[in-house]
């Protein structure tokens, strides 16, 4: 997952920026959506590219995700749907009868037989990047190291919140896991 270098203005004025979720470990983007639903969406940033000018519920994340949109060539998606309820196949049933808030991930979910495979290169079905859904930025937070405080002063004046991770069963302090590019530094 990446937060892209892509931020603009809104309407409002408040800035906007785009997260890719990665299909390493979302497959589809209705995983990503089911993900949001249990638990929120949350996006590690690296500290040096926090953006500037986000506004608490007016910024938007915009999520995209590398097959986010569904073309078919040949036939219509109606079409598509019959000829994958004519293999009778119990796994591909189950799938038709998903209720999907992304519908092309009905798609990215079927089993990977051969039948399906012929069925897709026969209706000539094609995924390209894109966004798939948008939420409204609600803030920033830092997790504090040993014997920090307060968030740095840079951090505080983009409005990131300094937060302590605390484990709710044992009110042990977890310690950040720092990534490849703060290890290097």
């Amino acid at each position: 997952m990446t937060v892209s270098d892509l931020t603009t203005a809104n309407v409002s004025g408040a800035r906007d920026l785009m997260v890719f979720r990665g299909e390493k470990y979302w497959s589809t983007p209705e995983d990503v959506i089911r993900e949001v639903h249990q638990q929120g969406l949350s996006v590690r940033i690296p500290r040096n590219t926090v953006p500037e000018g986000m506004v608490r519920g007016l910024s938007r994340i915009a999520l995209a995700h590398i097959k986010a949109v569904m073309a078919i060539e040949h036939g219509t998606e109606d079409e598509l749907r019959a000829a994958f309820a004519n293999l009778h196949d119990p796994d591909v049933d189950a799938v038709l009868a998903r209720t999907y808030e992304h519908a092309p991930s009905r798609w990215l979910e079927m089993p990977d037989t051969e039948a399906t495979r012929a069925i897709f290169e026969q209706f000539g079905v094609k995924f390209s990047p894109g966004i798939f859904a948008f939420c409204y930025w609600t803030g920033c937070a830092y997790y504090l190291k040993p014997g920090e405080d307060e968030a740095p002063r840079d951090l505080a004046k983009k409005g990131v919140q300094a937060v302590r991770g605390i484990n709710p069963e044992t009110g042990e302090i977890l310690l950040p896991v720092a990534t490849e590019h703060e290890e290097e530094d």
